[in-house]
C-alpha cells in the first residue's frame, strides 16, 4: 500500500454511498429547477447501485474490485461533464452540486486502494 492509497474498498462503498444519497437528497432541500431534480435522482440511483456493488468482493451482484477503479473514474468525469452542462444553462446552485459530486468522487477515486487484499 502507497501513502496515497489510504482508503479501503469497505470504506470507499460507503463513501459512494453518502455522495449518492446526497445526490437524492440534497436538489430538494436546496429547491433546485426540475430537471436538475431529476438528472441528480439518476446519477444518485446509480451511485448509490455502484456503491452497493462494491460492498462484498465476491458473490452474487457485485463487480470486480478492478471494475470499480474504472467506474468511479467515469462517474466523477460524468458528474463534472453535468455540472459544466448545468453551468452552460446558468443554474448556478445544480452546477455546484454536481461539481462538488465530481471533485468529491474525483478525490475518492485518487486514493482509494483498489485490491481485495487485507489492508
Amino acid at each position: 500500500m502507497t501513502i496515497l492509497r489510504l482508503i479501503s474498498p469497505a470504506l470507499r462503498s460507503a463513501l459512494i454511498m453518502a455522495a449518492g444519497l446526497a445526490l437524492i437528497s440534497v436538489p430538494f432541500m436546496i429547491g433546485l429547477e426540475a430537471a436538475a431534480v431529476a438528472t441528480a435522482l439518476a446519477l444518485g440511483v446509480v451511485t448509490v447501485a455502484l456503491a452497493l456493488a462494491g460492498t462484498e468482493t465476491s458473490g452474487r451482484g457485485t463487480l470486480p474490485v478492478s471494475a470499480h477503479a474504472v467506474y468511479d473514474r467515469g462517474l466523477a468525469v460524468g458528474l463534472m461533464a453535468v455540472a459544466a452542462l448545468f453551468a452552460l444553462s446558468g443554474e448556478l446552485s445544480a452546477t455546484l452540486l454536481f461539481a462538488v459530486a465530481g471533485i468529491a468522487t474525483l478525490i475518492v477515486t485518487a486514493i482509494t486502494r483498489y485490491s481485495a487484499g487485507p489492508a
